[in-house]
């Protein structure tokens, strides 16, 4: 395994010293500039690029980079487009990514050139342009960026006054854009071109260049490169002294670069106006241009164009007679002009030609030496495998020794975090009691006023009844602190514990007949040994009531307890819903849940309360559980007699149990009156939030109530309520199960369900959706936020009435509905297979010539007559005799289409109309017509298959 391990590292080794390469398809670069392609602000680009660093994109990041600069430079912002290119190309470095390390060397040639420092414009395109020589890839984007290259470095040649290898180096690039078919490339080619031409004074040839080049700046419809040609125009008119026309050119330029953010390109035709003004004689007009180039100028850092301003300036005011501003504005063109080209750049940028050329014979040089060096590294390559392997031993071996002492002393650093922890439980814990001591308190007083209203001495038991179970709840928590961090003293007796646990047995008696359920003890005799009582209480408390908890009614609850040797025992056995065995192994575990909501009820604290007890006291517990059968907990404790204290009598040893302080709140249904108030059904097993959504929403809706999910289930089938508001975690039958059964049951799968719950995560979300519920809040809730979801379920469930009955309508209302936008809400499929369910029964009926009336097909449905009225109308928002006679009516239609040789009242009577009279109304109520209009107009009546309505 060592040696394995030492070969992997020497391979990484010898692998890295070779350099990194990174390969990047083309579908993972379509994919990066699919997402950043569309985005082109500066300050979306700058987020966008930092959500993808957070992201771990590194090639996004790159390529956001790239773009984030791009735009800085379109706005004339170049030094800070030089710093986001500048990144660009440190993280393409760091990738390994050739393709992107090229474009940010010519992103920011070009943004030194637009600075004035040539030297390091021209080093960073000649980086750029032997990379793109060196690589093989012949994709759109490497000849691209070849000819970019070539265009920075021909511009600064042109700049230096080296035309003669501007015009090679041009035309060079010229050929490269028309390969590619660049409109804009060729454009930007032939304008540079023709400027040489130009500064060659090769007047004609440079009109020509220059005319070529806006040709394709109009093919491609690029707004700066028209602006430049038409700069270029008015240069040459004004070199031919047409000032007028050259004015004119400059003019169009400007109003089309002025609006622009592209101020860099915006400042060409300004000055050029400035300039004709001054040679036309027009001073004012002048200096009103030169102080709008002069602001957009020091705005963009230009210190070329500052330059070219001030000494504008200075001729102006020396024609003016004003000698010291023109004094002053010499001194500051001439500054300016040495600060863009002075002896020592100069000298700079010839240095850099020269080390250009210097590099090409360094390349092949060292070609040669590579050549020599490959050799002596195979020679040398058995050598370093050898030194690499025994270090790579030395290192393991001592990594293992490190990483030993390391955990040795991280267990003593775990250790000492773990007491700080529980000191911190445990003081945290008892500043809980401080403002819970005063709820108790105040809502006590406030219990034993005699004016109190009886609405105020209900709010008060409930407030007493939780800061109860909250208390109980704290008391726990300081339990579990105290047996860990070993600072409480176990008060040890002496006395027969069986007449212990059987007195908190009976304590139990009344709370177990109130939930109809048989609590049992059985006992062997009498057991003499040493115990603690208040260990006994606390675990006999907890077992009982978790015991109690997951017992449905009508079932038992047993506790059994003898003695075998010198060991007492003690078995707590109910007949509930039982424990997955995943879950056995983590029962002790504190605050742990399992993923049954119908189990989960609690905070996980009594059974790892109950496990720290009997370690501390050296007993054992165990657990046995099986699904549907119950849960049976196993303890031992070790008889020890010790000389301690008898056990005292009084009732001060006898525990209170867990139940509530005051008698719970008792829920009362509303009456049930045949009108159109809507029917809320809540199911909750805390009586005191379900009376608490009841108080918020009785005004406004008739309320239902149910303890638990099963009680729910049967009252939800019984009543058929419009809204079921339930808690996830109930006895007996958890919200999921309730929520599916619910949404598979014919009766209420049209019922909308809000949960409301204290398990909040987003996968408790997700699997309370998938189960059926229409929302999801969380508690506490906020009780407007309730009012909102059950107005809106409500509406729409309208809202599907509605369509329902737009559908149903006849021919002609049909026509102009459908001239309606029409309705997204959708019948779900029960719903529909229901109706359909419903139309054959109706069909059966009338093609066997029997009777069929609503409570003949309610019976037939195995439903009963409220049950089906209440589904037909939540669906069709109608009754459901409206339902039976559209039916009628419709076989009505087909039999009058396909059976001519039928007379009316055939018709009539084999859809279950048994007097005319009643037939031909039915009839005209429906479709708007008689049955003889009908056959003599030959309206045109499609049957088509509605929810479940199907042709015969």
């Amino acid at each position: 395994m060592i040696l394995w391990a030492t070969l992997l590292l020497a391979t990484f080794l010898l692998g890295a010293c070779k350099g990194r390469q990174h390969k990047i398809s083309f579908e993972e670069r379509r994919a990066v500039d699919s997402i950043v392609y569309g985005v082109h602000d500066v300050d979306s680009l700058a987020l966008l690029q930092k959500q993808l660093e957070v992201d771990g994109n590194r090639l996004g990041s790159i390529v956001a980079l790239r773009e984030w600069g791009k735009a800085l430079r379109e706005e004339s912002r170049f030094e800070e487009a030089l710093k986001v290119h500048g990144e660009a190309l440190r993280k393409a470095e760091a990738l390994g990514d050739t393709l992107e390390l090229v474009q940010a060397l010519n992103y920011i040639g070009t943004n030194y050139r637009r600075l004035g420092i040539l030297d390091a414009a021209q080093e960073h395109h000649y980086r750029a342009l032997k990379l793109c020589e060196q690589s093989r890839d012949t994709s759109f984007t490497w000849k691209k960026n070849y000819v970019k290259s070539l265009n920075g470095l021909g511009n600064i040649y042109m700049t230096l006054g080296n035309y003669a290898r501007a015009d090679s180096v041009l035309r060079i690039a010229l050929a490269g854009e028309r390969d590619l078919n660049s409109n804009v490339g060729q454009a930007i080619d032939y304008a540079n071109i023709a400027s040489v031409m130009k500064a060659r004074g090769q007047i004609d040839s440079a009109w020509v260049y220059y005319r070529r080049s806006m040709e394709f700046n109009e093919k491609a419809e690029n707004r700066v490169g028209i602006s430049l040609c038409h700069t270029y125009f008015g240069s040459l008119y004004e070199q031919a002294w047409k000032y007028d026309k050259a004015y004119e050119e400059y003019r169009v330029a400007y109003e089309l670069m002025k609006d622009s953010k592209d101020e860099w390109h915006a400042l060409e035709p300004l000055l050029a106006l400035a300039k004709i003004d001054y040679a036309m004689g027009n001073d004012t007009r002048s200096l009103e241009e030169l102080n709008r180039a002069e602001a957009t100028a020091r705005r963009i850092k230009s210190k070329e164009h500052l330059a070219e301003i001030h000494h504008l300036y200075y001729q102006i005011y020396e024609r003016r007679g004003d000698y010291r501003n023109a004094l002053e504005n010499h001194i500051k063109s001439a500054r300016l002009q040495d600060s863009v080209v002075d002896m020592e750049k100069m000298n700079r940028i010839q240095n850099v030609s020269l080390n250009i050329e210097r590099h090409q014979q360094a390349e092949r040089i060292a070609q040669t030496q590579r050549e020599l060096e490959s050799e002596r590294t195979k020679k040398a390559g058995i050598l370093y495998f050898s030194l690499l392997l025994t270090l790579g031993l030395t290192l393991f071996t001592g990594t293992l020794i490190y990483s030993g002492r390391l955990r040795r002393r991280n267990h003593l650093l775990l250790k000492r975090m773990n007491n700080l922890r529980e000191l911190f439980f445990t003081n945290i814990t008892h500043e809980f009691r401080t403002p819970l001591t005063l709820i108790l308190g105040l809502s006590k007083d406030i219990l034993q006023e005699p004016a109190i209203s009886d609405e105020v001495r209900r709010k008060s038991e409930k407030i007493q009844r939780q800061s109860n179970s909250l208390f109980l709840l704290i008391n726990q928590l300081l339990d579990i602190a105290k047996m860990k961090s070993e600072v409480s003293l176990p008060d040890w007796r002496s006395g027969d514990i069986v007449v212990q646990i059987s007195m908190i047995i009976e304590s139990y008696r009344d709370y177990a007949r109130s939930q109809n359920i048989v609590l049992q003890f059985f006992s062997k005799g009498s057991v003499e040994m040493d115990f603690v009582p208040d260990y006994i209480n606390k675990v006999m408390n907890n077992l009982l009531s978790n015991a109690f908890k997951f017992t449905p009614e009508y079932k038992q609850v047993n506790v059994s307890v003898w003695c075998e040797g010198d060991w007492f025992y003690l078995d707590v056995a109910d007949t509930g819903k039982g424990i997955a065995s995943k879950h056995l192994d983590h029962l002790f575990e504190p605050f742990y849940q399992g993923d049954n909501e119908s189990s989960n009820i609690g905070t996980g604290v009594g059974l790892s309360l109950v496990k720290q007890i009997l370690d501390s006291i050296g007993g054992r517990i165990s657990v046995e559980s099986q699904l549907g059968v119950g849960t049976s907990f196993h303890l031992s404790l070790p008889i020890r007699h010790d000389n301690c204290q008898p056990v005292s009598d009084g009732a001060e040893n006898i525990p209170l149990i867990a139940t509530p302080m005051y008698p719970e709140t008792q829920l009362r249904d509303s009456d049930i009156k045949d009108d159109d108030t809507p029917r809320i059904l809540v199911i909750e097993d805390n009586t005191d939030v379900a009376a608490f959504i009841g108080e918020h929403l009785e005004h406004r809706y008739a309320m239902l109530y149910a303890t638990d999910g099963e009680k729910g289930w049967k009252k939800a089938i019984e009543v058929v309520p419009d809204l079921i508001i339930t808690d996830l975690m109930m006895p007996r039958l958890s919200g999921l199960e309730l929520c599916r059964r619910i949404r598979q049951n014919e009766v209420t799968s049209h019922i909308p369900i809000i949960v409301i719950t204290a398990k909040i995560s987003e996968a408790d979300r997700i699997r309370g959706i998938q189960a059926g519920a229409d929302v999801y809040l969380n508690k506490p809730f906020n009780s407007s936020e309730l009012d909102v979801r059950i107005e809106k379920l409500l509406q729409q469930r309208k809202l599907l009435r509605e369509k329902f009955a737009k559908e149903e309508r006849s021919p002609k209302e049909e026509k102009s509905v459908k001239e309606k936008p029409e309705n997204e809400i959708q019948l779900s499929d029960v719903d529909r297979a229901f109706l359909a369910k419903v139309t054959d029964c109706i069909y059966k009926r009338l093609n066997s010539g029997q009777d069929i009336d609503v409570n003949l097909l309610a019976s037939t449905l195995c439903m009963s007559y409220s049950q089906f009225y209440r589904k037909i109308s939540a669906l069709t928002g109608g009754t459901p005799l409206a339902y039976l006679q559209r039916i009628k009516i419709r076989r009505a239609c087909h039999l009058l289409k396909t059976s001519p040789h039928l007379t009316f009242r055939d018709v009539a009577d084999r859809c279950g109309f048994y007097d005319y009279s009643n037939f031909v109304r039915s009839f005209k109520n429906v479709l708007g017509i008689t049955p003889k209009k009908f056959v003599e107009e030959g309206t045109e009546f499609e049957l088509k298959e509605r929810n479940g309505v199907k042709n015969e």
